[in-house]
């Protein structure tokens, strides 16, 4: 019984908590890769809540209490909570950009079209360019 106090104790508090939290918008960027996703956490192994495409614009938020300090989560300083139509959820901050970028189904929209993807297909493409690491290794030779 004394744990299921502290369980419920715990989960009413956290609700709570998320009540008094509030969203709010600090700026306008654009995605800067060809396909991509808005996770639900901040993490790429995370759920996917939407995909989304080159020079998509979100809208890039913070979470603030009612007494005007920002909230943090632990382990979101690469990434940025965004919204995007109904969805909120978060982006590798290096996705996004401040201006428009120029997009490879922009410059051959032709060819891109050809293509003919469909909704999976997108998805899984974005998936992929997620979980793509991308720099300098730091293998010696």
């Amino acid at each position: 019984m004394k744990y299921f106090l502290i369980l419920f104790m715990f989960l009413f508090s956290s609700t709570l908590h998320c009540a008094e939290m509030k969203k709010v918008q600090i700026g306008l960027r654009y995605f800067n890769r060809i396909m991509g996703n808005i996770h639900q956490n901040a993490s790429r192994y995370s759920q996917v809540l939407t995909t989304i495409s080159c020079n998509h614009p979100v809208k890039v938020l913070k979470e603030i209490s009612k007494d005007g300090k920002e909230f943090i989560l632990f382990g979101e300083e690469n990434w940025n909570l965004v919204s995007v139509g109904p969805y909120s959820g978060f982006v590798p901050t290096e996705f996004l950009s401040d201006q428009k970028n120029e997009c490879f189904e922009e410059q051959y929209p032709k060819f891109f079209d050809q293509l003919n993807l469909d909704i999976n297909d997108l998805y899984y493409w974005a998936r992929l360019n997620d979980l793509y690491v991308s720099g300098k290794s730091k293998v010696k030779e």
